[in-house]
């Protein structure tokens, strides 16, 4: 015959349930607060690399800045006998780059930063404007910082439905917008504005099909595409 629990173990069930499910709900909230603001272990571990990096770097270089579009980008391929260092963390966002930017910048000194951030952010729910936002914040604290260097904005890259239909269709218009700000506040922020948009897009909005294998990382073909875009800014505002 099965023994009917006790009051005292039914409450401490219950108590070991409740905990359990407390535990979990807490620790669930925290990775989705260090989700939504771009925070992850190969974030923190690739922080850590730029720190102990930047003794080892020339000071009065170039800096790409940004996500895995910048993380996955080979400069010595693509930009060759520049004096380049990569600073870019796959799955970055506008804060997270706020968050890094001793590590990132100001710790390399740069005469040229290269920036291009952004389409993570919308794609987790947040809005052009706040995007903008965070980006003229980059912008800013960079000139502030370093008011002898020069900041190139890139346009946000557009994407294709290789990476999802949905994806694709909602973060089409809001990249659109986002890219009509950035472009619009290049004077008023003393940045320069670069729209690589048009010479990877295929008129559609769309990121062109032989440009990238998963419809949002450019590929070599890709990367080649921007190179021949940038690296005219690269020659006149680094030698500035």
């Amino acid at each position: 015959m099965k023994k009917t629990p006790t009051l005292a173990e039914r409450i401490r069930l219950t108590v070991v349930l409740v905990t359990l499910a407390v535990f979990i709900a807490t620790a669930l909230g925290a990775m989705y607060y260090r989700f939504k603001n771009g925070r992850s272990v190969y974030y923190d571990f690739k922080v850590c690399q730029f720190e102990k990096m930047n003794d080892e770097e020339e000071k009065n270089g170039i800096v790409f800045l940004g996500d895995s579009i910048t993380d996955f980008c080979d400069l010595d391929t693509y930009y060759p006998g520049l004096n380049a260092v990569n600073r870019g963390i796959a799955g970055d966002m506008t804060v997270g780059v706020l968050r890094r930017m001793e590590a990132s910048v100001f710790a390399l000194e740069p005469r040229l930063v290269v920036l291009l951030i952004g389409v993570n952010d919308l794609s987790r729910g947040y809005s052009p404007e706040t995007v903008t936002e965070n980006i003229m914040k980059i912008v800013d604290g960079i000139k502030s910082r370093l008011p002898y260097a020069s900041v190139i904005v890139q346009s946000v890259y557009p994407v294709n439905s290789v990476h999802g239909k949905e994806y694709a269709s909602r973060l089409t218009p809001l990249i659109s917008e986002l890219n009509a700000a950035l472009e619009a506040l290049d004077k008023e922020h003393g940045y320069v504005f670069v729209n690589v948009y048009p010479a990877i897009g295929d008129g559609t909005g769309s990121l062109i099909r032989e440009y990238s294998d998963d419809g949002l990382h450019p590929n070599a073909a890709g990367y080649a595409a921007i190179s021949s875009v940038l690296e005219p800014y690269l020659k006149e505002y680094s030698d500035n």
